[in-house]
């Protein structure tokens, strides 16, 4: 969320250096990166806020061996966001202009496909391996 203060009709954002920051103005590009800080008017502004520091995700899943034994799987995946321009253009990171609030849950919808992402391959291995071998 980011840190946006008021003063009259201006606003103010204060970015931190974890979070990338896009601000278009009018459609064009005004600025753009990490640790950005900027007074803008929040009627012509469009504030996009992307996380680029480490993020960890728990995954609790369930799967079957070999000899259909019910395990239960536990995994954290971590990631980072590496081209934030990239993801801030495919996934909606847009941020409210009045008060700094995410507009929608992009973080969610990375986690989402990650935890697909990381359950193929656990379940596919444990699915040929009987349970003495997957312990």
């Amino acid at each position: 969320m980011a840190d946006v203060t008021k003063l009259l009709f201006l606003r103010h954002l204060r970015g931190t250096p974890t979070t990338w920051v896009r601000f278009q103005k009018r459609g064009r590009l005004s600025k753009e990166g990490t640790g950005q800080s900027f007074w803008y008017r929040p009627l012509v502004a469009v504030l996009s806020e992307v996380p680029v520091d480490d993020r960890e995700l728990p995954l609790l899943f369930h799967a079957r061996t070999a000899d259909f034994a019910d395990v239960t799987v536990q995994a954290t995946v971590t990631y980072r966001i590496a081209d934030p321009a990239l993801a801030a253009a495919r996934l909606d990171f847009s941020v409210d202009p009045y008060r700094g609030g995410a507009r929608a849950r992009p973080l969610d919808q990375i986690a989402t496909l990650l935890t697909e992402l990381a359950q193929q391959p656990a379940l596919d291995l444990l699915t040929r391996l009987p349970l003495a071998e997957a312990l």
